[in-house]
Order: C-alpha cells, then structure tokens, then sequence
C-alpha cells in the first residue's frame, strides 16, 4: 500500500506515499511526476528533490486500469479489465481514448490477466495474454497483429520496452523473454525469483529491475545490462 524511491542499491529513499487502496501500477511522468493506477482512478504524484512523494490530483476513470506506460508526455496506455476494449489510452488531463486501428482479441479480461507496453518510436502496441500464452504485437499504425506463441512464453507477465525498441516479457519459468518488436523470438534471460511479473528498464538501458508475486520469497531485483545486449 506504499509507493517508495529506491537507490540503485535498492534502498528507499525519502518518505513514501500511503495509499488508501490498492496501487495496481505505476508510470514515470516527468522527473517530477509518477502516475498510479487504482480501482477506477489515477493517482498523479509528485516527487520532490529530497524524494518525498505526495498526492496532487485524482482522475476517475471509466473502468479499472491495471498497467500504464507513456506514449507520448501527456498520453498513456493502459490495460483495462472487463471491457472489451482491451487496451485504451488516456491523456493527463483523463481524457480517454481508443485505439482505431487496432482488432484485439475478441474477449474481456479481469484485473492481472493483460498487461500491455507501448513502443514509441515504432508505434507498436504490446499486449500480453497470461491464461492464453500470448504474446500480441499491434502496428498501430498500419493495423497489422501478430500473436506471438512459443515455449519460452508461459503465462506472460509484465512487459516493457527494451534496449534497441525491443520488448522484454515476465514468464513464469523464472526467465524474462527478449524480443523483437515485431515480435521475433531473441533469447531468454534467467531470474532468480518464481513468477516474475513486473519489468522495467531504466531510461538510459542500462538496468533491469524485475519483481515477482508470490506469497512467500517475494523479491524485487535489479539487474546490469551488458552493451552486447543492445547489438
């Protein structure tokens, strides 16, 4: 129930915020500004210079978000549950927004089971399907999909954006999957942790933190990137 700074040794920083219900994501505004998704609601959050964050504003939202990344500075995307429009997006100011040049699959989720990702440079959506093993890849642009199945995929996870516009994938065989952003197969990644399900990449490409979600050994753990994973 706590959003935190952490150091790069993993330790917190600053004074957290207290959340009144449970935080289900978070995104990276500005230098200044992190957003969260709650049920039916995003908190907007401020960070100041000594790392103490706190509440500046609430948007209601039509449905209940779960994962959220930037498109642009004043638009995000996320994923909905139980609304057949499985991936929307929504300005800084809330207004909301669909995609019209994509067909997603033809079925409505409940919370936790799609997260999606956004590849800015290459306008390409991701969206990852846990109980179908699927990984979707959408051209927003050009309208075109691709679904994405393989026995490195299980019950996918997380997914964030990459070095090099790639995509990086939580599977639940303890390893995070790496690949293009057209969808092809790279390599696989091991993480010491049962169920990683959520990943980020730092600005600069040069980290990788994963989190996990199980009841016990729960862990968040931060990895180097070695420039030979950028070729």
């Amino acid at each position: 129930m706590k959003c935190m700074i952490l150091n790069e040794g993993l330790r917190r920083l600053g004074t957290p915020y207290t959340f009144e219900s449970p935080p289900l994501d978070v995104a990276v505004v500005s230098n200044i500004e992190i957003v969260v998704t709650c049920f039916e609601c995003l908190l907007f959050l401020s960070v100041s210079s000594d790392n103490v964050i706190s509440l500046t504003r609430q948007i209601k939202t039509s449905s209940s978000f779960w994962s959220i990344c930037l498109k642009t500075p004043t638009q995000m995307v996320v994923s909905t549950s139980d609304d057949i429009r499985n991936v929307r997006m929504i300005s800084v100011d809330g207004v909301e927004t669909d995609f019209q040049h994509v067909e997603f699959p033809k079925k409505t989720y409940t919370l936790g089971e799609i997260f999606s990702t956004y590849v800015q440079s290459k306008n390409t959506l991701v969206l990852t399907d846990t109980l179908a093993h699927t990984v979707y890849v959408f051209d927003t642009v050009k309208g075109t999909s691709r679904a994405v199945t393989n026995g490195n995929i299980q019950q996918p996870r997380g997914a964030c954006v990459g070095p090099g516009d790639t995509v990086m994938v939580c599977s639940e065989k303890m390893h995070v999957v790496h690949l293009t952003v057209d969808g092809d197969f790279l390599c696989t990644y091991p993480v010491d942790m049962k169920f990683p399900y959520r990943i980020c990449v730092s600005r600069d490409g040069t980290r990788l933190a994963v989190s996990n979600c199980t009841v016990d050994n729960r862990k968040l753990q931060l990895y180097k990137i070695l420039p030979t994973l950028n070729n």
